[in-house]
């Protein structure tokens, strides 16, 4: 395995944030980073061959790149604008040698719109992973915090996992509280599809921006000081022989670089203590 650093997680917008990808970059070295996972908005002030040279010259990877392909929509306009926001994600992914797009599909209307929305959004995925294969990039999706989104849970995942052969998941191992899942259990259904993962945590706050299924509400939280176990979650994705990126992801209201920092040693030490070897 290898550990990968969120751009977002550290970009200008957050507590402490970096103004630009080379920033970002200096910074992911500094804290033993060994890749970044790009955001699409990455590329808008970078073409992907400018990126590429960036994380290259620091001895950086690019673990994946991920961003919205609008694949919900109700009509076939909507859908088609959505498919070349994807193509057009594999393109930059293909040229800088990133393996792994994560594709955030869209969203329903309202709960009543969730089956159609869940089939419009398995066509446009099978539509990319057949391109991705062809530029030999893995189309991913990730489960997402959000009760429209209609891949929040492993019942709705597993839906667009078996409707789009070749999906692969970007498996978050917080999010799947939202959907009212256990992480471990998700890792049991789907561990011969995970491609990516995302290591966050969450804490209780009563101004937290996300709802969970009892009606706490939360917040990003430091790693290891939150609401996951991470030991348990790592244990089980190793037993599954998973042995690509550990993408690094704070949401809290802490400095960012700070948290970064704590929460990445907290990390090495519990994959240390299951004798993973970070390469």
């Amino acid at each position: 395995m290898r550990l990968s650093l969120m751009t977002y997680t550290v970009h200008a917008g957050q507590p402490g944030g970096l103004a630009t990808l080379e920033e970002i970059a200096d910074f992911a070295r500094e804290v033993g980073f060994a890749a970044l996972e790009l955001s699409a908005r990455d590329l808008d002030a970078n073409a992907p061959a400018q990126a590429r040279e960036i994380c290259a010259a620091r001895d950086l990877a690019i673990s994946c790149i991920n961003g919205p392909a609008d694949l919900a929509g109700a009509n076939d306009a909507e859908l088609a604008a959505g498919l070349k926001q994807g193509r057009e994600l594999i393109a930059a992914a293909a040229e800088m040698d990133c393996p792994v797009v994560m594709i955030i599909p869209g969203r329903a209307t309202g709960a009543e719109d969730k089956p159609r929305a869940a089939a419009r959004i398995a066509e446009g995925l099978r539509e990319l992973v057949t391109v991705g294969g062809e530029a030999g990039v893995t189309v991913s999706i990730e489960d997402f915090p959000n009760p429209l989104a209609p891949y929040a849970s492993i019942e709705e995942v597993g839906y667009l996992l078996r409707e789009a052969p070749g999906l692969g998941l970007t498996f978050d191992n917080g999010n799947w509280l939202i959907g009212g899942d256990d992480p471990v259990a998700a890792i049991e259904a789907f561990g011969d599809r995970i491609v990516n993962c995302h290591v966050k945590d969450w804490e209780y706050h009563p101004n937290g921006r996300i709802r969970l299924p009892d009606g706490a509400l939360i917040r990003g939280g430091l790693h290891g000081e939150g609401l996951l176990d991470h030991g348990a979650i790592l244990s089980a994705l190793v037993a599954t022989g998973y042995d690509g990126a550990l993408a690094f992801e704070y949401e809290g209201p802490l400095d960012h670089l700070t948290a970064t920092r704590r929460g990445a040693a907290y990390l090495r030490g519990v994959l240390a203590d299951l004798q993973v070897d970070l390469g």
